[in-house]
């Protein structure tokens, strides 16, 4: 990165909008010098500095950058680590090895997972073998529904399934390493939304070694948008639904809520886009493109999850679950409804990318072009 550390990170993605609070540049930061605010927005935290300084960085520190997913150039450099090439124009959701609908075989996981269940059947398996030790996930707050989420570290199959299911507020998931860092776990997985599973690609290909040593698979979630848990609760309380009596959640093409008194509503998807958390404003990533494995609920079966596999060592991990009879898996062009919607919200998220208004090219690096 050269000259580059906090001052240019925060001038060039945080002042920009175009930082998601992925947490990278958090967990990365060697001396503990950045923090967030409730915004998850990163800040300098305990030199009394100007927000956009930092004494370590300018003694040459520039760790926060080597590990932002949104820094300068990055799309095109997480595509040569990862893949070792660049994406072609008509890749509009990212790289893929293969396209697979998969559901779980594991009924308790299948009672509790959201659509197919496959992240909880990878995490459970993983542990099982001893191939990871934790994963890096969100857990629900307790006592305000399935609504406010954390970042927590898993490490056996309870709290996998406790942790199990879509949540639609923010949890900066890769945060939970400084509990893993406390433990001594040394391998993990990160599941975490598009931005986060970006850290899949940023810390091989600059060099962030230390956690890039701990990251033994990254599972990326499809993902549109968030929204601030204040606003789902004023677009529940609009509807007559208290937060705290509902026990699931969940978007297809419309918000679907689930109530402790067996109830079922449906509420228009468009009245929660005025509560789209700022930093999904800008993000151009719906098919978590940098992940191992991409996966998420959006075609016509419910219980069936799109899964998309990315790289040789996800593809390592499905075959492994697929072979051991715990994951039934099939074509995803068996559902073509789940093939147009990954197209479209793709290219959909992709355009919010900043654009000269001009020539209509990118007016901030790191966006390869895809076929309009």
């Amino acid at each position: 990165m050269g000259e580059a550390h906090w001052r240019e990170l925060y001038r060039e993605v945080v002042d920009t909008g175009l930082c998601t609070g992925c947490a990278a540049c958090v967990m990365a930061c060697p001396r503990d010098v950045l923090g967030y605010t409730d915004d998850y927005e990163p800040v300098q935290i305990g030199e009394g500095m100007d927000v956009d300084q930092c004494v370590i960085g300018d003694r040459g520190c520039d760790i926060c950058t080597r590990a932002c997913p949104r820094f300068r150039t990055w799309e095109s450099e997480l595509d040569q680590e990862l893949f070792g090439r660049e994406r072609e124009r008509d890749e509009v959701y990212g790289i893929a090895r293969s396209l697979l609908l998969t559901r779980t075989t594991d009924a308790g996981i299948a009672e509790v997972g959201q659509d197919g269940g496959l992240v909880s059947t990878l995490l459970i398996h993983g542990l099982e073998q001893d191939w990871i030790e934790g994963a890096l996930t969100s857990k629900i707050v307790d006592d305000r529904g399935p609504f406010d989420a954390a970042p927590a570290l898993v490490t056996d199959r309870a709290g996998v399934l406790a942790t199990a299911g879509s949540r639609y507020t923010y949890a900066a998931n890769p945060l939970a390493m400084s509990e893993a860092e406390e433990q001594g776990l040394k391998q993990l997985a990160l599941v975490g939304m598009s931005c986060q599973a970006s850290i899949n690609g940023t810390l091989p290909a600059r060099k962030v070694n230390k956690y890039n040593r701990k990251i033994a698979l990254t599972i990326g979630l499809l993902c549109s948008k968030t929204f601030t848990y204040e606003g789902q609760q004023k677009v529940l309380a609009d509807h007559g639904i208290a937060m705290e009596d509902v026990v699931k959640a969940n978007i297809k093409g419309r918000f679907m809520v689930w109530t402790r008194d067996g109830g079922y509503h449906e509420i228009p998807l468009k009245e929660l886009h005025p509560y789209t958390r700022p930093g999904c404003k800008l993000c151009p990533d719906f098919s978590a493109e940098h992940a191992d494995i991409s996966t998420g609920g959006i075609g016509a079966e419910d219980d069936w999850t799109l899964t998309i596999v990315r790289t040789e060592r996800g593809e390592a991990w499905m075959r492994a679950v697929i072979d051991a009879g715990l994951i039934e898996a099939r074509p995803a062009e068996d559902d073509p409804v789940a093939i147009k919607l990954l197209e479209k919200l793709s290219v959909t998220s992709r355009k919010r990318w900043p654009v000269d208004e001009l020539d209509g090219a990118a007016a901030r690096p790191g966006l390869l072009p895809i076929v309009p």
